[in-house]
């Protein structure tokens, strides 16, 4: 099982963080996942069939939120 974190603009309020967990949920392989307006903040537990992160950004975005792409070190 993985992990993975994803910085979401546009969740301004309970609602938004529901219907991005929801959308995430849909994708086959996630397990649990948790989102937060007042941080921004998207959390995703995934088991044995990776989803790819192209997926849930897919699914995010079509929700009509936006994933901001972080820098790598």
């Amino acid at each position: 099982m993985g992990r993975v974190e994803l910085d979401v603009r546009g969740m301004e309020c309970g609602a938004c963080e529901q219907r991005v967990a929801a959308v995430l949920k849909r994708v086959d392989g996630v397990r649990t996942a948790t989102a937060d307006h007042t941080s921004g903040r998207v959390e995703v537990s995934v088991g044995a069939k990776l989803p790819g992160r192209d997926v849930q950004v897919e699914r995010i975005e079509a929700a009509g939120f936006e994933v901001v792409e972080e820098a790598m070190p």
